[in-house]
Formats: structure tokens, sequence, C-alpha cells
């Protein structure tokens, strides 16, 4: 079981480290004792790039798992993103998609990503890998964002699926799972983490999950207002 980063990982993080300003930790947990897992908006890539580029702790990624291999992500970019998303020829994307193909499933593996199989039954490879991850003391970020594209702020609806982590883990420890709502601010190059969000038990497990997930969807919205807010006042103040 991994408990750092590959070389090629650390290599590419040095880079886009060396690129930008280093963001500030803002963390409001009382308690940062124990893996968790750290639940972040997408916002089209900015929040993984500045959230893993900037954040010291070693966490382990959901990554969709299409590109944790060289084959599954080269037809992912010449099946979809580079021609259905990006509109491009598809005897162009099949060029770029080599190199793009080699460096994200290289990236990924290295980062030590834990794959995540949509609509397959290997969904139970991934909570498995995602438990076992928490009880050796490593920590798991995940951006259950439905539209990853979205570069707004607020974050809109959102995949609960991730939230079965805490039944699998709960089974197997007899302790629940703290959800730590974390976001990426590029107004103020501010990474923001919350109080953490547990479950109950005292509801069916169906029934909180749905709570569970609002609760973490309000954090995720509410962290960066004051933010926010902040940077207005300074642009109406610019102008007036």
């Amino acid at each position: 079981m991994p408990t750092e980063y590959g070389i090629f990982y650390k290599f590419i993080r040095g880079i886009l480290r060396l690129s930008s300003k280093k963001a500030t930790i803002q963390d409001f947990r009382k308690n940062k004792e124990g893996p968790v897992v750290y639940v972040s908006h997408h916002q089209n890539m900015v929040g993984p790039i500045s959230v893993l580029k900037w954040y010291p702790e070693f966490v382990r990624t959901w990554i969709f798992s299409v590109f944790m291999a060289y084959e599954t992500s080269y037809h992912q970019y010449v099946d979809y993103t580079l021609t259905e998303r990006f509109g491009w020829p598809r005897s162009i994307a099949k060029i770029v998609a080599i190199p793009l193909a080699w460096f994200a499933s290289t990236l990924t593996r290295s980062g030590r990503g834990i794959p995540v199989y949509r609509q397959s039954r290997d969904v139970l490879q991934t909570m498995n890998e995602s438990v076992e991850a928490l009880e050796n003391g490593s920590s798991i970020l995940i951006f259950p964002d439905v539209d990853y594209s979205d570069d707004s702020q607020e974050m809109k609806e959102i995949y609960d699926g991730f939230l079965y982590i805490e039944k699998y883990y709960y089974r197997k420890t007899k302790q629940h799972v703290p959800f730590v709502p974390i976001v990426a601010l590029n107004e103020s190059n501010e990474i923001r983490v919350g109080e953490p969000i547990y479950f109950t038990g005292r509801l069916s497990f169906f029934k909180e999950k749905k709570v569970v997930a609002e609760e973490i969807q309000h954090a995720l919205n509410t962290l960066p207002k004051d933010v926010i807010t902040q940077h207005v006042t300074k642009q109406f103040n610019k102008i007036y």
C-alpha cells in the first residue's frame, strides 16, 4: 500500500509549483488527527490542480479508471475528450492522444490514484481499496461533481455514490468516516479546509446518505463565500 507519491508525480508537481505563487492553506478543523475523505469541487480542473499542487498531505485521489492505463486513456481522448467534447477531427485527435494518454496514465499511477469504475461491479474494488487506504493511514480526495466542466465557484449537482465508503468502512472498523470539505479559491490563491461531516447512524444508510450529501454540498458552497465577498469589494474599490 503506497504511502507517498511516485517520482514522476513529484517532478510534475515541482514544475507546477515553480510556475505559480504558493497557495495559503486555511484549515478550520479543530481535530486534524487520522485519515479522512476530502471532498472538493472540480471546477473544470481548477480544484484538482490547485489542491494536488499545494496541499501538503499525501492523498489517494479517486481517478476515472480509463486514465489509469495507456490504452484506455488513449481511447477516451480519441473517442470522447478531443472529438466529442472539443470537436477536433479524429485524425488529429489520434496523433495528439498518443502523448496525452502516456502522460495521463503515467501521472495518475505515479500519483497513487484509486481507479473509479463507472457502471460496473468493479466499483467494489474502488471501495475496498479506499477502505484499505484509510486503514493504512492515507487520506482520500474525491471530486464528485456531476458536471466537471462547470468552472463556476458554486458546487452544483453531485454524485453521492462515494458515500458508500462509509458503509464499507463502518462495516469493517465500526467507526464513521470523516468527510472533509476542501475548496481551492483562485481569487485569494487559497485552499480552505472545513470541519468534518459524519454519518450518525441514527437513520438508515440510504436516508442519511442524502442528508450527508446535502451537508457536504452546502459546506463546499459556504467555505468560499466571504472570500468572494472580499474579492468583489476590492474590485469595487478599485473602480470607485
